[in-house]
């Protein structure tokens, strides 16, 4: 009798207010701004914080463009700023202005990681050596790579279902997980999908050889009775497991996706080609889009979106009689010129940032508010400070 008294009582678990409160699954405090001042301006202008901060818990922001528009940099800018490491680990502690957070990358094996982490590389380096010329050569490599051990990479093919996943794969590892500090393991602060859209066309051949739609006969959750195979994985699956992780992990989830359907109002911006439950207000206004975890709509809407115009072209003020010929040895000529002076050719990059329920600032009108930055060897720059 005895021995099953101090069987059951040892069943009950016990502790204190302490340990309750260090059960948190993700860290509360706002991931802070996006380090590029004309993006963060706009953004505060029409959802202001007291902390400047203008990324928050849960936000789903969309990168849509078309091909070298910039997407790919500035979601290796937003990398940057969130793996680099707070301040150098030296007797003076020397901050470097990181936010020391995780981050999470799903690229299609079609991209190009390597130059990813090779701008990431070097983005870490000359921002420590901007800060601290002197450093020692171990203690900059030291920081280089705890910065990038803070990145998780998952490469997958161009399937909706090896979306859906590793999303899934994500969630079981991190939904359950105490967080007590930012330092524990297996945190994501930061999520970013390169080429979201990227399944759609392979979906649909294989639709289209199949003779009928396989993403018609899915179901919505992961709870239903019916058992969705491999090949029926579809768009649904990965948005609900989209959503999952923005309620319960609280992770700011970036999506890049490939502009291919310009705008009837404006050629400034691009029409979805993402079947629905894909957010898309402004393709279609009038589905649910609403970002109030009180909505009753199945998942939490768009928090905005960022439409990348590309380079911007400087005007050809050539002489009627030019001939192209002459036009092309001039621009190779001026690449030559950079090489030998050991510079390389800045780009300007303009986009339009949009927000969804907001009613304040130019970024919730249908024309969102612009901004520009630079690109230079494949990093990004702010250029609000130039003249």
């Amino acid at each position: 009798m005895s021995n099953d008294t101090e069987r059951l009582l040892g069943e009950i678990e016990c502790g204190t207010a302490a340990d309750l409160a260090m059960l948190v699954r993700y860290n509360t405090f706002p991931p802070g701004p996006t380090y590029l001042r004309p993006l963060d301006e706009l953004i505060l202008a029409g959802r202001p914080h007291p902390g400047q901060s203008t990324m928050m818990r849960g936000d789903l922001i969309e990168c849509v463009g078309g091909s070298g528009s910039g997407k790919t940099t500035f979601i290796t800018h937003l990398v940057f700023t969130t793996i680099l490491s707070s301040h150098i680990p030296d007797f003076l502690s020397t901050p470097l202005g990181g936010k020391e957070l995780q981050a999470t990358m799903i690229i299609p094996r079609s991209h190009n990681l390597s130059r990813i982490i090779r701008n990431l590389r070097m983005s870490i380096r000359n921002h420590v050596l901007g800060i601290s010329p002197a450093i020692a050569q171990k203690m900059l490599d030291r920081i280089t790579q705890e910065s990038l051990a803070r990145l998780t990479v998952y490469r997958v093919k161009s399937r909706w279902k090896d979306l859906a996943l590793v999303l899934k794969r994500i969630l079981d590892g991190i939904s359950n997980l105490p967080r007590g500090n930012a330092s524990t393991g297996g945190a994501m602060d930061l999520l970013i999908i390169e080429g979201i859209g990227d399944a759609y066309y392979p979906t649909r051949w294989i639709e289209e050889q199949r003779g009928y739609n396989v993403n018609k006969s899915a179901l919505s959750s992961y709870g239903g009775r019916k058992i969705v195979g491999a090949d029926e994985v579809g768009l649904r699956h990965v948005m609900d497991c989209i959503d999952w992780i923005r309620r319960e992990v609280g992770s700011v989830v970036v999506m890049t996706n490939q502009g291919l359907r310009p705008s009837k109002e404006s050629s400034s911006f691009f029409h979805s080609h993402l079947p629905h439950p894909y957010p898309s207000p402004y393709s279609n206004p009038t589905l649910p889009n609403s970002v109030s975890p009180s909505s009753s709509t199945p998942h939490w809407g768009l928090t905005m979106q960022i439409t990348f115009n590309g380079r911007v072209q400087r005007g050809l003020q050539y002489p009627a009689e030019t001939i192209l010929s002459d036009v092309l040895q001039q621009q190779l000529n001026a690449k030559r010129q950079l090489q030998k002076e050991g510079r390389s050719e800045t780009g300007i990059y303009e986009c339009a940032v949009r927000m969804i329920d907001t009613s304040t600032g130019a970024v919730s009108t249908r024309v969102g508010g612009r901004f520009r930055f630079g690109v230079e060897r494949g990093i990004l720059f702010d250029i609000s400070g130039e003249a």
